[in-house]
């Protein structure tokens, strides 16, 4: 059985613990100093697990997978901010090291978890179906000129596209 609540995700409970653990971070006296620093690395620390929660809230799984897209961009600004902290020896080698690789641990959970959604034959019904490069030429051609491609050129059981009025 699936998950019930955004609560029961595995991705989400590590990116919770990983906030945190940053935040605890950031409460240190050096550290704390750096208020722009300390805002921009929680508020996009948080962003991670808030984008995952806000995605499994949504109405379809297409959005979901948007939205974990967010997450992993927020994931991403909080790395850098992680080295900046770093350069900026608010954190420990040992300490940068372990954050920037549990990031990277949640990165790679969460693209394993969009991949699982969008396979085939996994039920998201807002994933594009593969097409052809000749069918997508035939398309952008039908798009632009408003004529329907020739009949031999048309995939069997496809209906003819419909002429737009005041063309022939």
């Amino acid at each position: 059985m699936g998950a019930q609540t955004f609560t029961d995700l595995l991705i989400w409970q590590r990116a919770r613990a990983w906030s945190k653990a940053i935040f605890q971070h950031t409460r240190r006296a050096a550290f704390k100093t750096d208020r722009r620093l300390v805002v921009q690395i929680n508020d996009s620390s948080e962003s991670v697990m808030s984008n995952i929660a806000e995605g499994f809230g949504r109405g379809t799984q297409g959005e979901f997978v948007t939205f974990l897209g967010y997450a992993l961009g927020s994931l991403n600004e909080t790395q850098s901010h992680l080295a900046a902290a770093y350069d900026r020896e608010y954190l420990t080698k040992d300490e940068f090291g372990t954050l920037f690789q549990e990031g990277t641990e949640i990165r790679m959970m969460t693209v394993a978890f969009i991949k699982s959604m969008v396979m085939d034959g996994s039920g998201v019904k807002n994933v594009r179906k593969h097409v052809s490069w000749p069918e997508r030429v035939w398309q952008v051609y039908e798009r632009i000129t408003g004529k329907p491609r020739p009949d031999i050129y048309r995939n069997p059981g496809q209906p003819a596209a419909p002429t737009p009025r005041g063309r022939s």
